[in-house]
């Protein structure tokens, strides 16, 4: 039985169609499995402005959300929903001239929580000494083996810390690539910038708290160890457990918690060890407020103890 020619078209169009449905959906799946791994979202703020023109910082805060999200940090595929999510807001300190800047920026990194909605803090950080030169049509080049810019390298730095923190939250100490790159970032500075205190890098008083380059070292070394293991139980078999099983995930939180104590006995100056009440005291509160009395008091004795500045925000806990 012949075919007619009109079937044969019709076959025809339908293998064509199907062929660009076949292609445009491989390439969807393949650049939502390629996306970038952090989701920043940049803004500027400019109270103190007197020399540059405004339009300056529309451009800067255009070309930073561009330049973070479009970076590849890794070769690991993730999904939109697996990604890192991080605001950033870059305050304006002081002008040096027209194209010469130092600002503040607040770090705020958040992963979500296993079968819920809520997503918890695992960095927050205000850096105060972020210098750098801009002017519209500025390109930031990334490379954590060489020095190109400022910037991309504070934000480099930042960006693996972020990604090891988050990776060192779903499974014990794996985040140790993601902090070596780090590392990498800050051997590659200019010996000026490295050591120049205005720089806010301060290589030279690496282990002092508020030193931007003290993150590295502390999470590279032995006496963070246990504070390693606890962030990786506190969130694995504690806040992704929460929604299932309450009651054994308190326990396991108070573990995990036990051992970042250690690291705090171990290395009292850690800047990592002390921003933890910063970090997760207010969640903390509201998952022991329920709790009873003796696991209330174990977690009101840690919190203290590591936060001593944020005694207040405990008393739900006594």
């Amino acid at each position: 039985m012949k075919q007619s020619n009109t079937f044969k078209l019709r076959l025809s169009d339908m293998n064509i169609k199907y062929i660009l449905y076949t292609f445009v959906f491989s390439a969807c799946f393949f650049h939502i499995a390629s996306a970038q791994e952090i989701k920043y979202n940049v803004s500027v703020n400019t109270p103190t402005l007197q020399m540059a023109d405004p339009a300056v910082f529309k451009s800067f805060e255009k070309s930073v959300n561009e330049f973070l999200n479009n970076q590849r940090w890794t070769d690991l595929e993730v999904k939109e929903e697996e990604k890192v999510n991080v605001n950033v807001q870059f305050n304006l300190v002081k002008e040096f001239s027209e194209r010469d800047f130092l600002f503040s920026i607040s770090i705020l990194a958040t992963r979500p929580v296993y079968g819920t909605s809520y997503e918890s803090v695992i960095f927050q950080y205000v850096d105060e000494k972020v210098a750098f030169t801009y002017e519209p049509g500025f390109a930031f080049i990334f490379n954590s083996n060489s020095y190109n810019d400022a910037l991309s390298s504070v934000m480099g730095y930042y960006s693996y810390i972020i990604l090891g923190l988050d990776k060192d939250s779903f499974a014990d100490h794996s985040g140790s690539e993601m902090y070596s790159l780090a590392q990498t970032i800050m051997t590659s500075l200019p010996n000026n910038i490295a050591n120049g205190d205005e720089f806010g890098w301060s290589v030279s008083k690496v282990g002092l708290n508020k030193v931007r380059s003290s993150f590295i070292e502390n999470l590279l070394s032995p006496k963070l160890n246990d504070f390693r293991t606890g962030f990786y139980e506190y969130h694995r078999q504690g806040l992704d457990l929460s929604s299932t099983d309450i009651v054994n995930a308190r326990k396991n939180m108070i573990n995990a918690m036990k051992q970042i104590e250690s690291s705090y006995d171990s290395y009292v100056n850690s800047l990592v060890v002390n921003l933890m009440g910063n970090i997760k005291g207010k969640e903390l509160v509201e998952i022991f407020k329920p709790a009873d009395k003796a696991e209330k008091q174990e977690i009101y004795k840690i919190l203290t103890k590591i936060d001593p500045a944020g005694l207040q925000n405990y008393v739900d806990l006594r």
